[in-house]
């Protein structure tokens, strides 16, 4: 059962207004807990980590990120996720250990723009591992009992190569552009970096992809850092989560972005009446 709340009316920015170009988290979606003591298992170790901003307004500031996201890629197996909310973990662990019998912090996420606020972009792990991949989605607070995961093939992306070219990382990149499940985009891909994979789930191109873009900007991916070294790559307890058809997450995510507090069942504090404030949401994949 949706569990219902008394609402605070300042919480995440309710004054906000609508801005379809700020894209994600042009809502008022309440980001979850930090995950701590969750048992993990080290599935592979990455000698790659690519480091990728996610609308960033200044790529040299991390206060103006959205997200800041890793890609790391092992022999076997590649995981892409929130080095923001990786560190939230982190200090939310150190912070426990430092103060004994206090519970959790109270904070609830650690960087970039709108840091209490929930985005699927944000709260989501992708695995890859030969032709498939299987994304884990950590839903928003109050939601918990809807967190789940299913597996997919590799998406392949029907890529046209462009002429166009561009250094960023200091990689010399072309362009590449593609229709995918709904929406136009365009990539900008190193050969240098002999690695087929992306941000999200973008790749299949002879390159790494460095900076990845719709056609009309609302999420912009680009990269900001590649690391060699030795990561290892950690698979959390997934025990609750459920298996639910990918059509199925995607049509939730839309609802929680376009009115949360309709679907966890929120009221005004003052009046009791069911609380709805509808934004509209555009999602990376339409389709």
């Amino acid at each position: 059962m949706i569990r219902t709340f008394i609402l605070l009316l300042c919480l995440c920015g309710l004054a906000d207004t609508i801005d379809l170009a700020a894209q994600p988290k042009n809502n008022m979606v309440m980001s979850n807990g930090a995950r701590v003591d969750v048992p993990y298992t080290v599935v592979d170790k990455a000698s790659l980590r690519v480091s990728y901003a996610l609308n960033a307004d200044n790529l040299e500031d991390l206060s103006t990120y959205i997200d800041l996201q890793y890609l790391e890629v092992g022999s076997q197996i590649s995981k892409y996720y929130s080095a923001f909310l990786s560190w939230s973990d982190s200090i939310s662990a150190e912070w426990m250990k430092a103060n004994p019998g206090q519970g959790r912090p109270f904070w609830r996420g650690e960087g970039g723009k709108k840091p209490d606020c929930w985005s699927e972009y944000q709260y989501c792990e992708i695995f890859r591992s030969g032709n498939e991949q299987t994304t884990y989605c950590r839903m928003p607070s109050y939601m918990s009992n809807c967190d789940c995961w299913y597996t997919e093939p590799y998406p392949q992306q029907q890529w046209q190569l462009q002429a166009d070219t561009l250094t960023l990382c200091g990689q010399l990149c072309q362009k590449a552009t593609c229709h995918f499940r709904g929406r136009d985009f365009e990539a900008w891909f190193a050969t240098q970096v002999p690695i087929g994979q992306g941000p999200w789930t973008f790749g299949g191109l002879p390159g790494l992809i460095l900076k990845l873009q719709d056609a009309d900007s609302l999420y912009v991916f680009e990269c900001v850092r590649i690391e060699q070294g030795h990561f290892p790559i950690r698979k959390y307890d997934i025990d609750g989560y459920k298996q639910m058809p990918r059509d199925k997450v995607l049509k939730l995510q839309r609802k929680f972005n376009e009115d949360y507090f309709r679907v966890i069942n929120a009221r005004d504090m003052e009046t009791g009446k069911p609380l709805s404030i509808y934004k509209p949401y555009e999602p990376l994949e339409l389709e």
